[in-house]
């Protein structure tokens, strides 16, 4: 793998030319979104290529022709107007890092797209590509990348085939392999698909079964009735707790504005006068410096 590592290069050294259309092989053709390809077509016409195309020139001696890695949409556009040359960017990279390229490119646009790039980002993970190489070439995060590995080392099948047939978002995907045992799984999938949970409860989801795991509490027979009582018990104590926080802070700052008021009676100041060592006395800690007039904001 070593002779296809990819770094990070400014533009002034990457390589830009124009192409002969005729020069280019596509080998691994997509099928179109043909809505969007018309679009393709009508943005090049009107305004031009902004952006290149991207070649493989590794066995260009060998056959005469540069290799599509990303670009086919607007390779084809530009055919189709008449376009003689293209311009793009030319790379050297073997067929693994070639594949790797395009399917990061394209994975937003289709769920199966997502889930072949997970997998072919495993397979060069496990034949020794590290996180920090995997994340230079495809340009995402290295937490991205762990992402993506992780969903295909302990996602469920059902999970996998379900992304790829668009029942499940790849972000949700990615939340439940955060629970690994296969029940857990199976019933955080079955809750999405009747609507009884949407990916912005997973976090709270994930927090408490995780609890429930590390006290030694199965989640076998977890059910949505189940985890909605868990749920609203903890709200029951969380909103208790914040009263009781609430209430202290509110006597902290009412008790700040009795002691302004009696030291800055004259009458007061008399009585205390020439008292040794008494000094003026301040709230210290996180209610040393709320104003008197501080409003508390309900969460």
């Amino acid at each position: 793998m070593s002779k296809s590592k990819l770094t990070i290069r400014p533009m002034s050294e990457r390589r830009f030319a124009q192409i002969l259309i005729d020069k280019i092989a596509v080998l691994n053709s997509r099928q179109r979104d043909e809505e969007r390809f018309k679009e393709t077509i009508r943005s090049i016409s009107e305004l031009g290529l902004y952006k290149p195309i991207c070649v493989n020139e590794r066995r260009l001696e060998i056959i005469g022709l540069y290799e599509l890695v990303c670009g086919e949409g607007r390779l084809e556009a530009c055919r189709q107007l008449g376009k003689t040359y293209i311009e793009a960017e030319i790379i050297n990279v073997d067929d693994e890092v070639a594949l790797l390229l395009g399917l990061a490119e394209n994975f937003t646009r289709a769920k199966k797209n997502a889930i072949d790039f997970a997998r072919r980002i495993l397979q060069m993970h496990e034949r020794g590509m590290s996180y920090s190489e995997l994340a230079r070439i495809t340009g995402k995060s290295i937490a991205t990348i762990s992402s993506y590995i992780s969903l295909m080392q302990k996602g469920e099948e059902r999970l996998i085939r379900g992304v790829e047939e668009g029942l499940f978002t790849i972000s949700f995907a990615i939340e439940v392999v955060e629970n690994p045992r296969s029940e857990v799984q199976h019933f955080l999938m079955d809750a999405y698909l009747k609507r009884e949970i949407t990916l912005s409860d997973m976090d709270k989801i994930t927090k408490i079964l995780n609890e429930r795991e590390e006290k030694g509490i199965s989640n076998k027979d977890m059910t949505i009735n189940k985890l909605t009582s868990i749920i609203n018990k903890k709200t029951k104590v969380y909103k208790m707790l914040y009263n009781q926080g609430k209430a202290k802070r509110d006597d902290a700052i009412d008790l700040m504005g009795y002691l302004r008021e009696l030291w800055d009676d004259e009458q007061f100041c008399k009585m205390v006068d020439g008292i040794n060592d008494l000094t003026r006395p301040e709230l210290n800690g996180q209610y040393g410096n709320i104003p008197t007039d501080t409003k508390i904001q309900e969460i």
